[in-house]
């Protein structure tokens, strides 16, 4: 092994000290294109580093399992490098490496460094080896933060196709309410903060743990706008803007910290009437309105058969029974990171949104129910964020598991969606769609009883008002009376009414009625077996007409009181 100091300057000293023997160092810029050190591949090398930032990553198909322990290492001079150990090697190195001491760490492979979200600038990253080193030692000189920091007037230029993450520097204007939605089969917290610094402003999403981290460190803040600074930030699309948001475990945070570059951004930010805010300004959009208001208030309810039949696109709420899935079709896709599906080609995944090959892809929920409520059949398509609320997993576990098995298997935990009576709210889409497949989009889904059963009953009050009728309408006004003499209605002969009772062939009174008479006679036989009214309520409408119609016009006798019936 050979071994260089880092006090030497040039090239030839460094040659010199390897022909005299002297023992010493290795600068991480020495790993640079121009140094006739760098050579990757080789395991002969030797640093003195601060582990900068330390985290584990989750296996691809096994969240619950560690695939690799990443760090950012810096040196004397402030260069960075990225760092990994491998799965396989973990147990050589668990608890000998700590996030913020120095070591001295040799005998490392290298690897050009290539990827999305890349922690460093350096062309080049290292791996831990069997024979890798790790000797604590200490350092005043090495820096405790090694920022690297970004203007959000850049991060905007740079936009989400920018590979490597960024550190930012700014004053808090602005957060959001605090937000909860299901991400990988679990209820996950995220909150939006506004930056702003002298050359632009940008939005900052944090997810999961960093919500409730962010929180703790703003209680503790006295009055006025704080500054934050966030590091290891990937740059995103969010809301059609350029934004950032934080990498699962690499990403820190920090408010108000005393270091050097908070105190240079004071000095060029201006700051006047910050310090007398009292609260940081509430942004974005309102919180998430309940089941209550999107299921019973907001959106018109409806059942399956009308739905069909509508030509309005909109919104919707129906309720129905989950018969299965559509047979012939699959139940996940392959999705790029903005979401999109995914087509293979030459070995490799193409996003067409993207306009570019990705050689990583996310299983996401896409599952094609047939669901049923009784008037009609439909599709609903479900995907990936309501799916994972509704079965408890989250799509690449359920994946992973039917990886062995065939393409028409269906997962145990979609097999017991079937029978079960759910809300939708679904969007029916015509427009710019060739031709309509009877499916529709779910919005979202709500499986709490007590909503359901508030549906029903409103459904059930709708339609009795909808079906019920007016019986003088029903009755008098749609039967042709072809003889009326005096006060007297002679039984019809060939006259039918609604809901198919032909009076033609009914056994009608055979006498006259005399509307005179206040008896109940006729009234049994005529109303009671044939229409299906409850004789009862009848007769107690019942009474002498002739008074009633006394030295009335035709117009005053139509605008008399009507008899309302409904069916039970």
């Amino acid at each position: 092994m050979r071994d260089f100091s880092l006090c030497l300057r040039s090239t030839v000293d460094r040659c010199e000290a390897m022909r005299a023997g002297r023992r010493g160092h290795l600068r991480v810029e020495d790993l640079s294109a121009n140094s006739p050190q760098s050579n990757p591949g080789r395991d002969s090398w030797r640093f003195k580093v601060r582990v900068l930032r330390l985290w584990s990553v989750s296996a691809f198909l096994r969240p619950d399992q560690v695939n690799s322990l990443e760090m950012v290492l810096i040196d004397e001079k402030g260069a960075k490098i990225h760092a990994s150990i491998r799965r396989q090697l973990l147990y050589l190195f668990n608890g000998k490496i700590v996030e913020g001491s120095v070591y001295k760490m040799s005998f490392f492979v290298v690897y050009p460094e290539s990827g999305l979200y890349r922690t460093t600038s350096h062309r080049y990253k290292l791996s831990f080896e069997m024979k890798t080193k790790v000797q604590i030692c200490e350092s005043g000189v090495i820096d405790r933060y090694g920022l690297s920091l970004t203007s959000i007037g850049d991060i905007c230029a740079y936009g989400p196709d920018h590979d490597f993450l960024v550190d930012v520097v700014a004053l808090i204007t602005g957060i959001s309410p605090e937000k909860e939605y299901v991400r990988d089969g679990k209820v996950t917290k995220m909150v939006v903060i506004e930056l702003s610094d002298n050359s632009g402003k940008c939005e900052c999403a944090l997810f999961g743990g960093y919500v409730q981290e962010l929180q703790e460190m703003l209680a503790k803040c006295a009055d006025g706008l704080p500054i934050v600074v966030v590091q290891f930030a990937k740059i995103k699309m969010f809301g059609g803007k350029v934004s950032i948001q934080n990498v699962l475990n690499a990403t820190r945070i920090y408010v108000n910290p005393p270091i050097p570059e908070v105190v240079s951004f004071k000095q060029v930010m201006p700051l006047e009437g910050v310090e007398s805010c009292v609260s940081i300004p509430a942004i974005g959009e309102r919180v998430k309105p309940s089941f209550e208001e999107d299921f019973l208030l907001n959106y018109p309810k409806t059942s399956i058969a009308h739905l069909l039949e509508l030509a309005e696109d909109g919104i919707y709420v129906v309720s129905g029974v989950v018969g299965g899935l559509l047979e012939g079709e699959d139940w996940w896709y392959a999705s790029c990171k903005c979401h999109k599906g995914l087509s293979a080609d030459s070995g490799a995944y193409y996003c067409k949104k993207c306009d570019k090959h990705v050689f990583k892809m996310v299983p996401r929920f896409r599952v094609k129910l047939v669901v049923n409520d009784g008037t009609a059949e439909g599709v609903f398509v479900v995907f990936d964020g309501d799916m994972s609320s509704l079965v408890g997993k989250c799509c690449p576990d359920l994946v992973a598991a039917a990886k062995a098995r065939n393409r028409d298997y269906c997962p145990p935990e979609l097999d017991l969606l079937k029978g079960k009576r759910l809300l939708f709210k679904v969007e029916k889409v015509s427009y710019g769609v060739p031709r309509f497949d009877g499916s529709f989009r779910v919005k979202r889904i709500c499986s709490n009883l007590s909503i359901v059963k508030a549906f029903d009953a409103s459904m059930a009050e709708d339609d009795s008002g909808e079906h019920g009728y007016d019986l003088e309408v029903d009755y008098v006004d749609n039967t042709p009376v072809e003889d009326v003499v005096g006060n007297l209605i002679v039984s019809p002969t060939d006259v039918k009414v609604k809901h198919g009772i032909d009076l033609s062939t009914a056994q009608l009174v055979p006498e006259i009625i005399n509307l005179d008479d206040n008896s109940d006679n006729g009234f049994e036989v005529f109303l009671g077996e044939r229409v299906g009214v409850d004789v009862s309520k009848v007769l107690a409408a019942k009474r002498n007409l002739s008074d009633a119609f006394a030295g009335c016009d035709d117009d005053e006798a139509s605008s008399s009181k009507r008899i309302k019936y409904s069916p039970q």
